[in-house]
């Protein structure tokens, strides 16, 4: 369970912090909930304590993800399967930003950059890439504690090509 104060991550949103976990009632029940206070502007989401855990919020990872992540950012010699369609692959994409996961985000981040030193991306793998990016980079200076944007001078260098 999470604690009031803790930086928690929801796929497709980003981090937020545990603001509260209180009772309340709504529409004639009363139940516990969650209220975590994203860090997007003006955004905070209740959620009932019981699904939280199918909310898909998750708490930040540690270095050692971080670790992985860059080691994936960082290899150069990926397989891209250019025989898919935009479609298939903007859906494979999708998924795998919306389970969550920081190491399918950082492939995601990886695979469209390649990509796009070789071709140009669709507007949605544009938008797709951008988000992952955005998701990326906050996870990744929450871990290390620094900055957006140092955090993207280390995703930038590792994502040069040679």
């Amino acid at each position: 369970m999470f604690e009031i104060g803790e930086i928690v991550f929801c796929p497709l949103r980003g981090s937020g912090v545990i603001e509260a976990i209180e009772r309340r009632t709504m529409l004639g029940e009363t139940r516990e909930y969650v209220i975590i206070q994203m860090k997007e502007p003006g955004l905070v989401i209740m959620i009932p304590t019981e699904r939280i855990d199918q909310s898909g919020f998750r708490k930040v990872n540690n270095q050692e993800e971080a670790d992985k992540v860059q080691a994936i950012l960082y290899k150069k010699e990926v397989e891209l399967d250019y025989s898919v369609d935009a479609r298939q692959r903007t859906k494979q994409n999708q998924e795998k930003l919306s389970s969550g996961s920081f190491i399918s985000c950082s492939e995601v981040v990886r695979d469209l950059t390649c990509m796009e030193y070789t071709k140009s991306l669709s507007s949605i793998e544009r938008t797709i890439l951008m988000k992952a990016r955005r998701l990326l980079l906050d996870e990744l200076s929450i871990i290390k504690h620094i900055s957006l944007e140092e955090a993207e001078c280390i995703v930038n260098k590792l994502l040069e090509r040679e």
